[in-house]
């Protein structure tokens, strides 16, 4: 939306505060923001729409706590978000283009001067000016014409973000796709030659939280432990191709999720490491697995390795293969289960107790609450079901079918 506006006007057409602007570096937002403070003679913050700071001018710290604690925090602190709201200026700069003169003291803040950056009717952040008081006319001709400039430097730094992040996102799904074309990527990145390993990070509810903010975060925190790493979301999961061992692997993303404020509603997965590219497939096939299961038990704010979560992993394949092969209607457990309808028996439920406690007759039946005998009447009638409860064949198959059936259910 907006990104093909034409924002600013001709060279000959700029008043003299945006001639001065456009004069500066685009590259530059912070030299930008304090060009403007210098023309208003008023420290100037640069937000973008959700209130996190793009950039501020220098030397001016100091306004009031407001101001500090929004440049030490990035963003605008939660309650002085709530006294801006409930004056209702942040409506007021989402719906109009005039300057909003903000004075809050009793909410610890001094004077704003404030107006929105917009690239027609798209709202890409805001200007805020300390000012002792009301803008003076020449404040206010400042503020209107840095507008254009500053919209046009947002909008050409969004898409040079989103061509970033796209390329980004190309090299990490042919990452993850293995094989020629992971080689071919980790050849351009410098991973040739690296022990690989895939995280995957998924949400679990309530209430939802936005992967790609969680995936913002993480990025933060690997660029800050200096640990090479390429991502992309993938339905709906972060996959994460991180430049360590597994070990190291899980240590970061256990780390990630220590810090998390979204600890609670965040369970990552840590595949197999693999010292070739193209072997990256089966360290993300671990990992979404992995993930997959957690939610399945309803664990969260763990990070878990594929020997830790083996059996589960194991499961959670086994699960797919029975479905993509229609074996669904075979084996000991539908067996079991088509005798319980037709002789209104609890088959099903004795095998559970049998096997979960090794056969043992005696512990199986307390667990039931029943007579040692009973049980073994049922352990009979289940032979007769054709299901040999003492045959070691079938006891693996039926306790992976019926572990496949409790992750069913969970999913369901």
């Amino acid at each position: 939306m907006g990104h093909n506006r034409r924002v600013t006007p001709v060279p000959g057409e700029l008043g003299p505060s945006a001639q001065r602007l456009a004069e500066i570096p685009a590259s530059d937002l912070f030299t930008l923001a304090g060009a403007l403070a210098d023309l208003l003679g008023a420290p100037v913050t640069i937000e973008a729409e959700d209130t996190t700071v793009l950039a501020y001018s220098e030397g001016q710290l100091a306004v009031d706590d407001a101001r500090t604690a929004t440049i030490l925090g990035r963003r605008v602190p939660p309650e002085y978000q709530e006294a801006l709201r409930r004056a209702g200026v942040y409506r007021r700069i989402a719906r109009g283009d005039d300057i909003v003169y903000v004075d809050l003291v009793e909410a610890g803040m001094k004077p704003r001067a404030v107006i929105g950056i917009r690239a027609g009717d798209e709202l890409l952040g805001s200007i805020w000016a300390a000012t002792t008081g009301p803008p003076t006319a020449e404040q206010r001709r400042a503020l209107h014409e840095a507008v254009p400039v500053f919209a046009q430097y947002l909008l050409r730094d969004r898409a040079q973000r989103d061509l970033a992040n796209r390329t980004r996102a190309d090299q990490a799904a042919a990452l993850l796709r293995g094989g020629a074309d992971a080689e071919a990527v980790a050849a351009e990145l410098g991973l040739a030659d690296a022990h690989l390993t895939v995280a995957a990070v998924a949400t679990v509810p309530p209430p939802p939280v936005r992967i790609d903010r969680v995936a913002g975060a993480l990025s933060l925190h690997l660029a800050a432990s200096a640990l090479t790493s390429v991502a992309a979301v993938v339905d709906g999961i972060l996959f994460v191709v991180l430049k360590a061992d597994a070990d190291a692997a899980q240590l970061m993303m256990s780390d990630f999720l220590s810090r998390s404020p979204q600890r609670g509603q965040l369970i990552a997965g840590i595949g197999r490491g693999v010292g070739d590219p193209a072997e990256l497939h089966r360290s993300k096939s671990d990992a979404q697995s992995i993930v997959r299961a957690l939610a399945d038990r309803g664990v969260s704010g763990v990070a878990t390795s594929i020997d830790e979560a083996f059996v589960d992993v194991l499961t959670v394949r086994m699960i797919d293969v029975i479905s993509a092969d229609g074996l669904e209607a075979y084996g000991p457990l539908p067996a079991l289960e088509r005798c319980d309808a037709e002789h209104g028996s609890e088959l099903v439920k004795t095998a559970r107790a049998y096997l979960t406690h090794s056969g043992d007759v005696r512990s199986a039946a307390r667990a039931l609450n029943v007579h040692p005998n009973t049980l073994r009447n049922r352990v009979r009638k289940a032979l007769t079901c054709g299901v040999d409860l003492d045959d070691a064949d079938t006891r693996l198959a039926l306790m992976l079918q019926l572990r496949a059936a409790s992750h069913g259910s969970a999913e369901g």
